[in-house]
């Protein structure tokens, strides 16, 4: 039953209540009516009697009884005078009491309705209009149950029921609904949303809504139909807080159970890791056992060395390697194993500070051998903690058999290398012919000038000094063309010293100058000045020149068009030193990527496939890289770094 289904209730006009006086006291102006309707029904009563007696009486009654009668109504006029006096004294006592009571009526810090039996708002002071924000005269006559909130009519309605039916006093804590009225202010901040993350939403101190304790009473009057006083108090802030601290409570509990099945689990996972940890320590022992045996079963010799470069321990290949018994080894220092110290001060706070670098250092060094020879070595090192303390582990291995094999590889690199160079220069015969015909030219002008000028009858020797000595340049510039292809074509150790990369340009582009000229080919040189000179083989490196610029120009041969064909040499410092050659030619094909830097792979019909994979070899040799961009149309180029100072790239 909601609402207003209670209607037919309130407004029943058989229902009788009891009379309550303590009821009476919380409206005065009953007091006052009662009062004056007594004295009007004793004075209309006396009147009654007295016209009754004078009446049938009066006609009876003797001079002396007439006399007695008005001497007793003239004593009843001075009572009632003195009764009315008194009665008026009385009414003005009560009209006082009745503003005092009006002014702490209206002044009452909690709010007071009186009802009607059917429920009606009878009078309200004015905490009442404030609580319920309406005017008096907007408040009488309504049903106060347009108040209560919706889901609380129900107890309304048996909280109103049983204070007509059982006569007493009756409680009741409701909502209401209040128009237009702002939300009751509570406490700024609730803690659940610090400990708890509760939502805002749900928290209580957000609700926008009225708590009211309803006190109430019922003035039952013999003639008047029931009154029903209540006292309405405000609890908002009570029923916030208590609502506040049940949540906080149930979210405490929830937090407690979820701690205790998390301890639970935390200890189920203790028991699992102690069961792991027991499980590590026996498989470390073992790992530690077997770690032993491979340590000295390592074909590769291996040293552990603390911070001060002393050995700490050392596997059987070590001491096989250096010819010494693990107690000789034992406690010397490292380098005293060395041609020249590793581990100084310096080096080990270095080795220290580059400890998180994952590529474990490498090192090439001669050893001491226990018989006095010298033994190539090559070591690597970790450093590693155990019980907070620094330790180095040094792997030993010998490199004899590796600096063997590179021997080898560079003899056969050189050989191969000498083998393309004799088909380098065969591919370049008409353009050595050229650069040799020239000053030999040059020469037999200048001899024949030099003839001329002796028979003449007075000789000009300065003249015919300046023509020798040019007779003299160009006879040393045919040298040098013979010398550099003699160097090339002879079969040479490898032998580096400082040389000047633009030279080496210079030179190997005068060799291909006037095959250049004959095909319409433009060679541009984009020189560095500021480029130092490095160390390298020079016969090689020219060698890679040459064959790069012979490609370039084999390139431009293919194209049918005879306009705009162009060589461009650069060098920069670019990653160490750069060499780019570029032409514009047709490009490479997809498959002429991948094949290009292979051995044997060309697109030539007479070529040998050798050049390229010859380059390569020979800049890595010099610790560089060769490499390429292509595309089609737009020609190729090929570019090698070289390292300057002797340091890889």
């Amino acid at each position: 039953m909601k609402g207003l289904a209670h209607e037919n209730y309130f407004a029943h006009p058989t229902l009788l209540v009891s009379h309550n006086k303590g009821a009476r006291l919380m409206n005065p102006f009953s007091e006052t009516d009662d009062l004056r309707h007594k004295m009007e029904r004793e004075k209309a009563q006396h009147r009654e009697a007295l016209i009754d007696k004078s009446s049938h009486d009066i006609a009876k009654m003797t001079t002396d009884e007439n006399q007695a009668l008005i001497y007793e109504l003239q004593v009843h006029q001075i009572e009632l005078i003195m009764q009315n006096e008194e009665l008026i004294n009385t009414q003005q006592s009560l009209r006082k009491s009745q503003n005092d009571f009006e002014r702490i009526y209206n002044l009452a810090p909690i709010a007071y309705l009186t009802l009607s039996q059917h429920g009606l708002i009878q009078q309200a002071n004015k905490e009442a209009t404030a609580l319920l924000n309406q005017p008096l005269t907007s408040l009488l006559s309504q049903r106060f149950e347009k108040f209560i909130h919706i889901d609380d009519q129900d107890a309304y309605y048996l909280f109103f029921r049983s204070l007509q039916k059982e006569q007493s006093s009756a409680h009741l804590i409701t909502r209401i609904t209040v128009p237009n009225h702002a939300s009751p202010s509570h406490e700024p901040h609730c803690h659940g949303l610090d400990f708890y993350q509760c939502s805002p939403n749900e928290c209580p101190h957000n609700r926008a809504m009225t708590y009211l304790e309803l006190t109430g009473v019922i003035d039952n009057r013999e003639n008047d139909e029931p009154t029903i006083y209540l006292a309405l108090k405000n609890v908002t802030s009570y029923k916030v807080l208590e609502d506040t601290l049940a949540c906080l409570n149930n979210k405490q509990a929830d937090r407690i159970k979820v701690q205790q099945t998390d301890l639970m689990i935390h200890r189920q996972l203790l028991r699992a890791t102690t069961a792991e940890l027991q499980q590590s320590y026996q498989t470390s022992s073992e790992l530690k056992n077997t770690s032993t045996h491979i340590f000295n079963a390592s074909s590769e010799g291996i040293v552990m060395l603390n911070l001060l470069g002393a050995i700490e321990s050392t596997n059987t290949a070590a001491c096989l390697l250096l010819g010494y018994d693990e107690a000789e080894l034992l406690g010397i220092a490292f380098n005293q194993l060395l041609m020249s110290p590793l581990f100084t001060e310096s080096s080990v706070s270095l080795l220290l500070q580059d400890n998180q670098d994952p590529n474990s250092p490498s090192y090439r060094v001669e050893g001491r051998h226990s018989n006095g020879t010298i033994v190539p070595l090559s070591l690597s090192l970790v450093i590693f903690t155990l019980n907070q303390i620094n330790h180095f582990a040094v792997v030993i291995r010998d490199n004899s058999l590796r600096l063997r094999q590179e021997q080898h590889e560079k003899e056969h690199l050189a050989e191969i290398a000498h083998m393309t160079r004799l088909s380098l220069i065969g591919s370049m015969g008409s353009g050595i012919a050229h650069q040799v015909n020239q000053p030999l030219t040059a020469i037999c002008n200048y001899s024949q000038a030099c003839i001329q000028l002796i028979k003449a009858e007075q000789p000009n020797l300065t003249k015919l000094s300046e023509v020798l000595t040019k007779t003299y340049e160009q006879a040393q510039k045919a040298g040098k063309i013979i010398h550099r292809m003699k160097d090339l074509a002879s079969q040479r150790t490898t032998s580096r010293s400082m040389t000047s990369i633009n030279a080496l340009i210079e030179n190997a582009s005068n060799f291909y100058a006037y095959e250049c000229y004959q095909h319409n080919i433009n060679v541009i040189l984009t020189l560095n000045p500021n480029i130092p000179n490095i160390a390298i083989d020079s016969v090689q490196i020219e060698q890679v020149l040459l064959n790069l610029i012979k490609n370039t120009m084999d390139a431009l041969k293919e194209q049918l068009s005879e306009s705009d064909k162009t060589i461009s040499i650069q060098t920069q410092l670019n990653n160490g030193l750069e060499v780019r050659i570029k032409d514009n030619g047709p490009g490479l094909t997809d498959l002429q990527k991948e094949k290009i830097l292979m051995p044997f792979y060309t697109s030539k019909a007479s070529g040998m496939g050798m050049g390229l994979s010859i380059s390569r070899s020979i800049i890595e040799a010099h610790g560089g890289t060769i490499n390429f961009n292509s595309k089609l149309s737009f020609g190729t180029t090929f570019y090698f770094n070289l390292p300057i100072n002797g340091e890889q790239l």
